[in-house]
């Protein structure tokens, strides 16, 4: 499907940077319009992981909606979408009970199902390359391209074999220039090339500041009586204390349990301990008897936009635009980012369609931007768009306030105002330790075992992906102050401090790395740049 030009440089209509929902539904609509009106558009996927799904994680609850818009006829192919929502309950948790309540109307999945993203995604990923979409895994977009009046007109890959020291070792090889009319941008939360885009175009002047969560995920085989297909279980309470927001979640699906916990990054304790949290939460007999004689198979963890509404930036910059999670479509009330993802590729895909065909020359593709402020999904996101900010106060608080928000509708006349997560963080003098599960390998795990699970790699002789801005900030305010959050925060061990020569250190064991993207989120002082690592490397999810 590509082309070259005069000078070997790969071109196409259309480039989509990032194969998960969004990206994959945004070439799939544009595939279809292409043979439909009977265009030759030619479309790119790239996908830094190794294959296609292999940074994919979600809990994941799938409402079907953007999928019955893709492709109305799902339901009589043969996909990884099996298994139906029959049951949901909801728990609010105390150390030794788990008491359970109304399901919140937001929450209700009756119409959901059950899935690993991951293997949505490459199924998703099959159907696009069946359409003549060229999907390119294991290439990241390092950066992006410009032409004369300042609009993008491509990006080039990363560079590959560039040993520690910098110079380029025996198998070097440049980055890749990729043309393009049109650069979609579906990278997901805090995608790196968006980001730069963003403040390059400035495209977050006209909106606040983006809120971010944590989401950490085992997967266990399920085999006990406590297995129930179909059953949707979230929890909140225990083991958060009450002025931190999240909750636990647990779904039973195709002879597996999916457990996991969701943690609001606008945290104040600076040792609270995610992967610990998550530990301790398998401490509780309601949830330890669901795991008992079963064996964990999976692991992983991803940082989520959890602003909403008041946080989506300007879509559209000129060359390009943004869909999906990278945007931040979650709707946080839902506990659901997936269905408007893939809803927001569709309105880009026909967007970027009729502007391919149009014979005016703007860069802009305007009539996106629109389509989305007038469209459904934009509709949901501005009812519940106070609900998230409500937590600041604590769970009492918010849950009456999003109890307020929903039985109005959303049409309150007021828009609460976000917060900087990092800037939440307190002294670590203000906090005693905490204390977390004795890591057995079989029910609890340590950080490295959890890696393990994640098949994570990454070159060692390679420059290190994770580059502390400020150095001499690192010591006399992480860690002497609030304790050096990011050996508490980071899921995979990534940051250690240790004592060399009678001074304390911090080591950064950047291979362990799962690409969640939280230190350059909750870093106090955005003292941590995560730039992208060779292409293909990272986590290998399949089972997420």
């Amino acid at each position: 499907m590509s082309q070259t030009t005069q000078n070997d440089q790969l071109s196409f209509d259309t480039v989509i940077i990032g194969g998960g929902a969004a990206g994959l539904c945004t070439a799939i609509r544009l595939a279809q319009k292409s043979q439909t009106h009977k265009k030759d558009i030619r479309i790119c996927v790239l996908e830094k992981g190794a294959q296609v799904g292999a940074h994919i994680i979600s809990g994941c609850i799938l409402n079907p909606e953007g999928l019955d818009q893709l492709l109305p006829n799902w339901r009589q192919m043969d996909t990884p979408i099996k298994t139906k929502v029959v049951k949901d309950r909801f728990y609010w948790m105390t150390k030794k009970h788990a008491y359970r309540l109304p399901v919140p109307p937001p929450m209700r999945n009756q119409d959901g199902y059950i899935v690993s993203l991951s293997k949505v995604c490459v199924w998703l990923g099959q159907i696009a390359e069946s359409l003549g979409v060229s999907i390119f895994p294991g290439y990241s977009a390092h950066k992006a391209l410009f032409g004369k009046d300042g609009e993008v007109i491509g990006i080039e890959t990363g560079e590959m074999g560039r040993l520690k020291n910098g110079d380029k070792g025996p198998q070097y090889q440049p980055g890749v220039p990729i043309y393009c009319k049109q650069l979609i941008l579906a990278e997901g939360c805090k995608g790196s090339l968006t980001e730069n885009l963003i403040n390059h175009f400035e495209l977050r002047k006209n909106c606040q500041i983006q809120n971010y969560a944590i989401g950490l995920k085992e997967v266990w085989t399920a085999k006990n009586k406590y297995y129930q297909e179909g059953l949707s279980i979230h929890s909140t309470g225990w083991p958060l204390d009450h002025k931190t927001y999240g909750g636990g979640f647990i779904y039973h699906y195709e002879g597996k349990i999916a457990l996991g916990l969701v943690i609001g990054l606008d945290y104040q304790p600076p040792n609270i301990d995610p992967h610990g949290e998550l530990q301790k939460l398998k401490t509780h007999p309601f949830i330890s008897r669901q795991l008992d004689g079963e064996q964990c198979i999976a692991y992983g963890a991803r940082a989520l936009n959890e602003g909403g509404y008041q946080a989506i930036p300007q879509l559209v910059f000129p060359g390009g635009l943004i869909v999906g999670c990278a945007a931040g479509f979650l709707n946080v009330a839902q506990l659901k980012g997936t269905h408007n993802a893939m809803k927001s590729g569709i309105i880009a895909a026909d967007a970027v369609f009729n502007h391919l065909q149009s014979p005016i020359s703007s860069t802009r593709c305007t009539n996106y931007q629109h389509t989305i402020e007038q469209s459904s999904m934009y509709r949901e996101l501005k009812k519940v768009r106070n609900i998230r900010p409500g937590f600041y106060r604590g769970r009492l608080a918010g849950f009456m306030n999003a109890a307020f928000e929903t039985v109005t509708f959303g049409l309150s006349p007021w828009t609460l105002r976000l917060g900087n997560d990092a800037k939440k963080l307190r002294p670590i003098a203000d906090y005693p330790p905490r204390h977390y599960p004795k890591p057995d390998g079989k029910r609890y795990f340590s950080k490295t075992d959890s890696v393990r699970l994640t098949g994570t790699n990454h070159t060692e002789d390679q420059p290190c992906h994770l580059v502390i801005k400020d150095p001499k900030r690192v010591i006399p305010i992480n860690y002497a102050i609030y304790g050096g959050p990011e050996q508490f925060y980071c899921p995979a061990n990534v940051y250690e401090y240790i004592k060399t020569n009678q001074k304390v250190v911090l080591q950064i064991n950047g291979q362990n790395c799962i690409h969640c993207k939280t230190c350059a989120i909750k870093d106090p002082g955005d003292n941590i740049e995560w730039l992208l690592p060779q292409g293909g490397e990272g986590p290998r999810y399949s089972e997420t």
